[in-house]
């Protein structure tokens, strides 16, 4: 028996409310992962509905407004979320400051991306953009709103009512975007309009589930811009780095197009072609990067927690502990993935889409890489260093445009300039690993240990090897493949005796086995 628990606590309005927070913090990580399935399903179905050429021009559009939405989320939610735990007395006030907030911010830029719209088509080569991005803008908006809808739950630990609202946004955006794309009959475009309409419909839903808050005493503006405006930089390089090499591709293939005598019509299609492929491979580059995400959300407050105790120990141990698993997880997937690159891409595309395939064996690696850079500047933002974290990212944010630019370029376009596309963002992803993982090691004097990253490295040849030389050349053989490339890996660390008894014994636990 644990010292200070008695049974009688089971049936205590604390127990309770800790069942209730459990029972939530479980529907939010099942909303996280039903968001991910239909996200998935989107990006597999969608290449099947559109021509590459319409879906390169989504990808296109929806890679810049991404950006933009992801750093508003990840702000609004994180800053409501926090002012209303701290004062939840006052949950009415803060909600109806905070969609005061947002209806100034999120009008302003979605009005950016509505005017500006010509501007960056313009930018990007091709006016097909113009009426995609004004239609975005609405999503803009909507996603502005919403987030400080959510953020007010999330800080009442109304955990249960946030994943319903966000499963049923996830339910709704596919079924818009893919509804738009095959009902409408106006490819790229029906598609950003059926995702225009679902982010309107849930942000109608929200708001009258959790309604406009209440009058009362307001926060300090410089309050919520001092929490907010850090959150925007690091979020907007941070998002840069995954999504720009799409805009960079892009506009680069282009270029080289028209040098070589087409007309701007035949070179935008051409490049929006290209970058169809390249997107192909981009969504199974970023599997091992959704798998290992939640880790963030178990290293900061491990970490914080620690540091604030002066556990310096538990900090190190946390560290190794997390960077090392991370390592040995992404590997274990991004390995077969790239060995079998073909194959994965045939598992859920067309053939046309083979062209991306070189591109999916360099990238998978370099986001790998990001995943890793991501807990790292995890890490050092629990111990108190956002800004350092920050300014990485950023650093890595130039090189990605600039690798990108100068690798695409050196080619003649085509299917050579996607792997060198690949190529110039693991350059900046390896990057921000470099500076992010030294400044963890000269903070906490740890980090991936060599011996680990050795063993890593020669498991993930073994399994690339293995997935590589398995033939793979339907669907079944390619998922066949992966399969004993997964195999092989673990196989090569338990005989390289990275794999412990206390791995197995500590996964058994797990398992509860």
């Amino acid at each position: 028996m644990e010292r200070g628990w008695h049974p009688a606590a089971t049936v205590s309005g604390d127990a309770d409310h800790t069942r209730r927070a459990g029972r939530g913090l479980l529907a939010i990580a099942g909303a996280k992962m039903y968001f991910i399935v239909a996200a998935y399903a989107v990006q597999l179905v969608l290449p099947r509905l559109l021509t590459p050429e319409r879906f390169g021009l989504f990808a296109t559009a929806m890679g810049g407004i991404a950006m933009l939405d992801n750093v508003l989320i990840a702000a609004t939610i994180q800053s409501v979320s926090k002012f209303i735990s701290e004062e939840e007395d006052r949950a009415g006030s803060i909600l109806r400051q905070a969609l005061g907030i947002q209806l100034v911010v999120g009008g302003l830029f979605a009005a950016a991306v509505f005017f500006g719209a010509p501007y960056i088509a313009s930018f990007l080569l091709d006016d097909a953009l113009t009426p995609l991005l004004r239609v975005a803008a609405a999503v803009v908006f909507s996603y502005a709103i919403y987030a400080a809808l959510v953020g007010s739950l999330n800080g009442r630990h109304l955990f249960t009512k946030q994943a319903s609202l966000d499963v049923t946004f996830s339910t709704l955006r596919a079924g818009g975007i893919l509804g738009g794309a095959a009902l409408l009959g106006i490819g790229a475009l029906g598609a950003i309009g059926g995702f225009a309409v679902a982010a309107v419909s849930i942000t109608l839903v929200a708001l009258f589930v959790v309604g406009l808050g209440s009058r009362g005493r307001r926060l300090p503006m410089k309050t919520w811009f001092a929490f907010m405006a850090p959150i925007w930089i690091y979020q907007g390089f941070l998002n840069g780095v995954l999504q720009i090499d799409v805009q960079v591709l892009k506009r680069s293939l282009a270029e080289i197009a028209l040098a070589g005598g087409a007309t701007s019509v035949a070179a935008s299609e051409l490049a929006s072609r290209y970058v169809g492929f390249y997107r192909g491979a981009q969504t199974f580059a970023f599997v091992p990067y959704q798998l290992i995400l939640s880790m963030t959300f178990i290293v900061f407050p491990m970490v914080s927690k620690a540091m604030a105790a002066g556990d310096h120990e538990q900090v190190r141990a946390t560290i190794r502990g997390a960077m090392r698993f991370s390592l040995l997880t992404l590997l274990a997937v991004a390995a077969p993935i790239a060995g079998a690159a073909d194959g994965v891409i045939r598992v859920a595309y067309p053939e046309a889409y083979l062209a991306g395939a070189p591109a999916l064996g360099v990238l998978v690696f370099g986001i790998a890489a990001f995943a890793l850079f991501v807990i790292s500047a995890t890490v050092l933002s629990s111990a108190g260093k956002p800004g350092l974290a920050a300014i990485i990212a950023g650093v890595s944010l130039v090189i990605v445009v600039v690798a990108n630019r100068v690798l695409v370029m050196r080619t003649n376009g085509g299917e050579a300039a996607l792997p060198a596309a690949a190529l110039g963002t693991s350059i900046g992803t390896f990057t921000a690993l470099l500076l992010a993982g030294s400044a963890v090691f000269v903070r906490f004097k740890t980090f991936i240990a060599p011996s680990t990253a050795l063993r890593g490295a020669l498991a993930a040849a073994a399994a690339y090897a293995a997935a590589h030389f398995v033939p793979h050349a339907s669907r079944l053989s390619a998922i066949g493949a992966l399969a004993v490339g997964f195999f092989v890996f673990l196989a090569a660390l338990a005989i390289l005796r990275e794999i412990s008894k206390q791995d197995i014994a500590a996964a058994r636990k797990i398992l509860g086995r």
